[in-house]
């Protein structure tokens, strides 16, 4: 049976208009060849550089530094963040789980940075040789899960001394506008730290604490495929009795030269309040390699890890 010309029309002007739309979705990526001098043959990573200081805050950020012992609590943790530097504002939303076993020998944590809004203005997009055209847009980050190991517990005439194998997933997304390499990662690391009596109103206790350990991810380039990086941070926590403060330096080193050495300093003030739910707040400032200045208040939520 033939169809009615009327239906043919129909069919056809339906056709055509899904087509027409597909079409428009298509983001048409004219001015960034333009831009880049594009050669029509190179993939289009290749222009990027896969490193701190070319890419958004939470593309491949400094680890946190661990200090030398394991926290015997549950905890859930989490954290709005604002992130500023001249061309890059950004806010996010971080989660933090540590659950500690083997009666406070071994611990396992996952981190995720959940939710990214970001705002960058032109001269910052087409220095990273971003694909992104209004510079604005929403991401969410990689999934690091981490494994701590208690080599040596802290007594008090002994340094405490932690291992830490971290594992990077490859679940960042929007490369195209730098915001994370779509690549894994993994990095190792020892910390050793002890608390040191002071006794006086003002100051309960000192720790003193440092890292070292090895850092590496991969960079999604076809000219080199995976960056080595030295890790390294030390710092200082003081103990008031309800709040502890801590001052920290921390970065990496990398071997590609293109900014992949970022060095920061960190400062944090929290409650310990024994109870349930904990506060703090956070100052971070880059001083090599990484542009931004950030802050950040954390919720803390810790339970025993037995009844």
């Amino acid at each position: 049976m033939t169809a009615p010309m009327p239906v043919l029309r129909l069919v056809a002007s339906a056709l055509i208009m899904l087509a027409h739309g597909a079409l428009l979705a298509q983001e048409d990526y004219t001015w960034w060849n333009t831009t880049h001098a594009w050669n029509g043959i190179t993939p289009w990573p290749d222009y990027m550089k896969f490193t701190a200081g070319y890419m958004g805050p939470n593309a491949l950020p400094v680890p946190s530094v661990e200090q030398g012992s394991i926290d015997s609590l549950i905890r859930l943790q989490i954290t709005p963040r604002t992130h500023w530097s001249q061309g890059d504002y950004t806010q996010d939303l971080y989660l933090r789980y540590h659950h500690p076993f083997a009666d406070g020998r071994i611990a396992v944590g996952v981190d995720w940075m959940a939710y990214e809004h970001y705002c960058m203005d032109t001269v910052t997009r087409d220095e990273r040789a971003s694909r992104d055209r209004d510079g604005e847009g929403f991401s969410t980050g990689d999934v690091n899960v981490n494994t701590l190991i208690q080599i040596v517990p802290e007594k008090p005439g002994r340094w405490g001394l932690l291992l830490r194998v971290n594992l990077r997933t490859a679940s960042g997304n929007n490369l195209k506008a730098a915001r994370h390499t779509d690549a894994p990662g993994y990095a190792f690391d020892l910390s050793t730290g002890k608390w040191f009596t002071v006794g006086t109103r003002a100051v309960k206790r000192v720790r003193p604490y440092a890292m070292a350990g090895f850092l590496a991810y991969q960079t999604n380039r076809s000219d080199y495929y995976q960056n080595d990086c030295f890790l390294y941070g030390a710092g200082v926590a003081i103990d008031q009795g309800a709040c502890v403060l801590a001052l920290e330096a921390a970065g990496y080193a990398g071997y590609l030269r293109q900014k992949d050495s970022p060095f920061l300093l960190r400062a944090s003030l929290g409650t310990q309040r024994g109870k349930i739910i904990d506060h703090r707040i956070a100052f971070q400032r880059g001083i090599h390699d990484w542009a931004y200045t950030s802050i950040a208040y954390t919720l803390s939520i810790a339970w025993p890890s037995h009844p």
